[in-house]
């Protein structure tokens, strides 16, 4: 039995975009390097953290300052409310390796001030994000995270944003259940 050329060519076509289609799929489906950057004064987004890392198995880093904050939470909100207002910085005690090869970065910050925490941003300020994917998680005593995602998309306006995760820091303990379904909703 002969095959017509016609019909040769037309299997050979079809198995080739089988092929590609089968490679877009397979790089597509590569895993992304993942990791969480975060500082945690009080212990609430540190909760959270201990939550992702634990389902997700992925790497994990913690921000710290040379000069840490006062232990009265009265005094130290003084002084972090007149540093978010300058923009200022705080210098960092923890040594970053190099994030090159992370294409997610879990970033995990309490809410100060109408923004992000001032050691945070540092950390954004000295790094370059350009096309990672920033997965923010904030704790907060009573606001919205609005004005730290602004300050996220700020530093980091050539990494792409994706969705942020927020709980009132009284409740982060007890968050497992809303991490986990955001995990599964992002991908993780």
């Amino acid at each position: 039995m002969s095959i017509s050329r016609r019909v040769l060519l037309q299997g050979a076509a079809a198995c080739g975009a089988a092929a590609a289609l089968s490679l877009r799929q397979a790089a597509a489906a590569k895993p992304q390097k993942a990791i969480v950057v975060f500082y945690s004064r009080s212990g609430n987004t540190e909760a959270l953290v201990r939550m992702i890392a634990e389902r997700t198995g992925v790497e994990v880093l913690r921000i710290d300052v040379k000069e840490p904050y006062a232990a009265s939470y009265s005094d130290m909100t003084d002084v972090a409310r007149d540093e978010v207002r300058r923009k200022a910085r705080r210098e960092l005690k923890t040594q970053i390796p190099d994030l090159t090869d992370f294409d997610v970065v879990f970033l995990g910050s309490p809410y100060w001030w109408g923004s992000l925490s001032v050691p945070m941003a540092t950390f954004l300020m000295d790094h370059n994000f350009a096309g990672k994917t920033i997965y923010p998680f904030i704790t907060s005593g009573s606001s919205s995270p609005q004005g730290a995602l602004d300050r996220i998309r700020e530093l980091c306006p050539q990494a792409k944003m994706g969705e942020h995760f927020y709980v009132p820091g009284a409740e982060a303990a007890d968050a497992g259940d809303d991490v986990a379904a955001w995990l599964k909703k992002i991908g993780f």
